[in-house]
């Protein structure tokens, strides 16, 4: 139950993947059915997740009940809450939580082949396609904002695979070198959402700088109620016009005023320039700045990973090393090929090691792996053949009990 609990987020996660890549399925379907309730499209289906996800938690013969009553669950809810014109929604949820138990078994990072990736994207793309459509009018942003979140799980998955490649059989990658990766992936994955979306962005700038104007404007109106009205009269607070109304002489601002008008727009221009000389200033400090700590990260992440990791690939151009190892394995095949005894003079015990040497020879990918979890992974083997093949092998290698030629050659027949 700890390990569960250990490996459990990253399981959720592979969860997420494949809800987030089906996702478009019960939206589009949702919105066809039910087109005035928007939380049928999406909410049984985050209900259908979750409780996949907690299947893991569970003991492995409780999956399988845990699975068929979550597929029972789903079509009895629906079929009761909203009738049974309903009842095509639970689909995508039962699909859902068939797929999930057998990727509890996989690795972490492999659940999914690149297969389930190429089809996740088809399925938002052909989302989006139908998302412009009247009968599907209202589930673009939706759909969108999930196909994002599947297009950064995409890249994560990849880029770990392609870590898992690059470390020629080794069982784990450096964590730096992961984290690194990680950073980077996230990176580039703002870059491109951003591009995508520059023209809800652009909107969003123009709409900000509507509202610095508006301050602008308002901070400046603010002080111009501070001057002198020029339509006013002179005189004091009680109105001059009534004192020298008899007269019929309108009066006019005084010198004074006028000049401090002018004044206060020369002063204001002067402070506005020289806070935007300022803020420009500070802007391009902080750009030179941040400039220069990125390229020192990348200085360092370069350095980190060549310390890391080694490419195999870097000692190929060297004839000399190449002509040397080809000499020297091609020697060490011609002298195994000399002192390697004929089946016929083997024991059992040699028999079954032999037929090991020959099984692994042909499947590099199981190095690091033990020969029954070989074995079992092998989708070529039966697992009557796979369990008798791992029971002899590990029989003829660690114990002390005898293995008879006549059981090694059955199973060289069975192979």
């Amino acid at each position: 139950m700890k390990d569960n609990l250990r490996i459990w987020p990253m399981k959720a996660l592979a969860a997420l993947a494949l809800a987030c890549g089906l996702f478009p399925v019960p939206v589009l379907l949702g919105r066809w059915l039910f087109p005035g309730h928007s939380l049928l499209w999406w909410f049984p289906f985050a209900l259908a997740y979750v409780w996949g996800a907690a299947g893991y938690l569970l003991p492995k013969k409780f999956r399988v009940i845990w699975t068929v009553s979550g597929c029972v669950c789903a079509g009895g809810l629906l079929g009761v809450l909203a009738g049974v014109q309903s009842i095509p929604l639970a689909l995508p949820c039962i699909v859902l939580l068939i797929l999930l138990p057998p990727a509890w078994a996989r690795p972490v990072w492999e659940e999914w082949s690149a297969g389930f990736w190429i089809i996740g994207v088809a399925l938002h793309l052909l989302g989006q396609a139908l998302a412009s459509r009247p009968p599907f009018s209202g589930t673009q942003t939706l759909l969108m904002g999930v196909f994002l979140v599947y297009a950064f799980l995409t890249l994560m998955y990849l880029n770990r695979g392609g870590i898992r490649d690059g470390m020629h059989g080794a069982e784990k990658a450096p964590a730096p070198l992961r984290n690194r990766n990680t950073i980077l992936v996230l990176g580039v994955f703002l870059i491109a959402a951003a591009a995508s979306a520059w023209g809800t962005l652009a909107q969003w700038l123009d709409t900000a700088w509507y509202y610095i104007r508006l301050a602008i404007a308002s901070v400046v109106a603010f002080f111009m109620r501070l001057l002198p009205d020029p339509s006013q009269g002179s005189g004091g607070p009680g109105g001059g016009m009534g004192d020298f109304g008899g007269f019929g002489e309108a009066t006019e601002p005084s010198a004074f005023a006028l000049f401090m008008e002018k004044v206060f727009y020369v002063v204001a221009i002067v402070l506005a320039a020289v806070l935007l000389f300022l803020a420009l200033r500070v802007l391009l400090r902080k750009i030179r700045q941040l400039w220069k700590k990125i390229l020192e990260r990348m200085r360092l992440y370069a350095a980190a990973a060549n310390e890391d990791y080694v490419d195999e690939a870097e000692s190929t151009l060297n004839w000399d090393e190449k002509t040397q190892s080809i000499q020297d394995w091609v020697k060490e095949k011609m002298q195994k090929a000399q002192k390697q005894p004929k089946w016929e003079e083997l024991d059992g015990r040699g028999r079954v090691r032999r037929l090991y040497q020959q099984y692994i020879r042909r499947r590099p990918e199981a190095q690091g792996r033990t020969a029954r979890e070989t074995m079992r992974q092998d989708t070529r083997l039966s697992p009557s053949v796979a369990g008798r093949f791992s029971d002899l092998y590990e029989r003829a290698r660690y114990s002390d009990h005898d293995v008879s030629a006549r059981e090694a050659d059955d199973l060289k027949k069975q192979l």
